[in-house]
């Protein structure tokens, strides 16, 4: 009898990643276009007038409804499912998804084979109810400054009299699975406004960097299931499927009693949990480019692995402000309460790295012109970062939908890879730091305090240059303004933001 084990097969047999939409939009299009079977996916934002921009793409039309239509008159069955938001709260984000919703019936009407499926699907939480009586007068105040409208189905019937419910999570996640066979997932919603270059030279409002990718192989079974079964579980109707090697998860629940509660119901913290074991398992060089940063237990792991072992040092990646705050000029409680959990945060990182920290916001390579005060570094216009991965070392990554933040790691629906493989993680250390540095990259795999050193040598001399002289994009990031935003606001859950 032989006692040779069976290998367990790699979750991820394949993967691509793709730095910008100007990379991902195509592939994606391409992929949708050759679907045989079945297309089903979940995004934050997926807008069916987007611009197509793949060369097969444009053969058949200018936007995804076009695409779709392609798609749907060959016989593929597709299912979408678009995240609604509160209406109250968030008017602009549920607008949007309705106006999707109603292109997607316009979609279903003129396909001749009617095998399209679609939701706009709310988060079931809700803010309990002492809270929502807390909160009552400044949601009123909200509501009355709206204008309903019968395209706007979550605002039509709402009085200031009533108990106005509060959703205070969301379907976050960015995924979608083609056949069962392929993955397309990370960070990047579908519309006009994620749009860009890896010059990153359009005006600094429509600038959007962000990292999506394209996975085969079992994790792609994972995948299907999730986007099978994640309303009915945050729903409280079904158990999530069980931990899938390759593939990660944020889910939550609405409380079943949620007198006092603000939050939901912690279900899977599958993304959290990665980071925290990566962290204690890092050797070397960790490379961090996300959106926000603003969970206080991250900020203490890093640290604590930091005073542990002297070889660790650490590349942060941050835009030099908040999109709301840097082009919308946004000062209320949310961007004062984000401010402060995110500069607590890098105070605690850079106390436990010290020098071993390279602490960065990009821009562009020009002087700012009108532009906002809010949206300038250094004297230029920034660039907004949206990524979410994360580098530990060579052997280990994480690339998905969750920002760095108590929300993404504990609240909304989040979906992510966990890369193990040596050949997937490796070629993203110069890839991440050649789209910043360009010619001036050093190469990411020597003595990861002296890779710190050069880089921050290389802010420095960036800092120093007139905006048109710069070599590269990265600067050293500005923390003056967010200090002067911050506010704790105790009140509310630091998973709010």
């Amino acid at each position: 009898m032989s006692t040779e084990k069976t290998k367990t097969p790699d979750p991820i047999s394949e993967l691509e990643v793709f730095f910008t939409a100007s990379e991902a939009f195509p592939a994606f299009e391409r992929l949708c276009l050759n679907a045989a079977e079945r297309i089903t996916c979940c995004f934050r934002v997926f807008d069916p007038t987007t611009s197509l921009h793949s060369e097969e793409g444009l053969a058949i039309g200018e936007t995804w409804f076009d695409l779709l239509l392609h798609v749907l008159n060959k016989g593929v069955a597709v299912d979408i499912t678009i995240s609604d938001f509160d209406p109250i709260v968030a008017t602009d984000d549920h607008r949007r998804s309705w106006h999707a919703a109603r292109q997607l019936a316009a979609l279903d009407e003129l396909s001749g084979n009617a095998c399209l499926t679609f939701k706009i699907a709310m988060h079931p939480a809700r803010v309990g109810f002492l809270p929502r009586r807390a909160l009552k007068s400044k949601v009123v105040e909200k509501l009355e400054a709206r204008d309903p409208d019968p395209l706007t189905p979550g605002l039509q019937d709402l009085s200031p009299s009533d108990d106005l419910p509060l959703r205070p999570a969301t379907h976050h996640q960015k995924l979608a699975v083609v056949d069962d066979e392929v993955l397309y997932i990370g960070g990047l919603d579908l519309n006009d406004r994620r749009y860009d270059t890896r010059w990153h030279d359009q005006s600094s409002e429509q600038t959007w960097q962000d990292i999506q990718s394209i996975a085969r192989g079992p994790v792609v079974a994972a995948a299907r299931a999730h986007l099978d079964s994640f309303q009915e579980v945050t729903a409280g109707q079904a158990d999530a499927p069980p931990q899938a090697p390759g593939f990660l998860r944020t889910l939550s629940r609405r409380r079943s009693q949620g007198l006092t509660h603000i939050a939901p119901r912690p279900a899977i913290t599958e993304i959290e949990e990665a980071h925290l074991a990566a962290i204690e398992r890092a050797e070397g060089l960790i490379y961090l480019e996300t959106q926000f940063f603003r969970h206080k237990p991250l900020a203490d792991a890093l640290a604590k692995a930091a005073r542990r072992k002297e070889n660790l040092a650490c590349i942060l990646i941050l835009p030099a402000a908040p999109e709301d705050v840097a082009f919308e000029g946004n000062d209320g409680e949310d961007a004062q309460k984000g401010a402060h959990l995110q500069v607590n945060a890098l105070k605690i990182l850079a106390k436990g790295f010290g020098d071993r920290l390279a602490l960065a916001a990009p821009a562009q390579p020009r002087p700012a012109v009108d532009v906002p005060d809010t949206a300038v570094i250094h004297g230029a216009p920034l660039i907004y970062v949206h990524s979410k991965l994360s580098l530990f070392g060579t052997d280990e990554a994480i690339l998905s939908s969750a920002n760095l933040n108590g929300r993404s790691f504990r609240w909304d629906t989040e979906a992510g890879l966990h890369l193990t493989q040596r050949a997937h993680v490796k070629p993203l250390w110069p890839r991440a730091l050649r789209h910043w540095l360009r010619e001036d990259a050093p190469d990411p795999f020597g003595k990861p305090a002296d890779v710190v050193s050069q880089i921050n040598s290389r802010l420095a001399e960036n800092a120093a240059a007139a905006p048109q002289d710069r070599r590269h994009l990265l600067l050293p990031f500005d923390h003056s303004d967010q200090m002067e935003l911050a506010s704790s606001l105790p009140i509310v859950p630091d998973e709010m933001l």
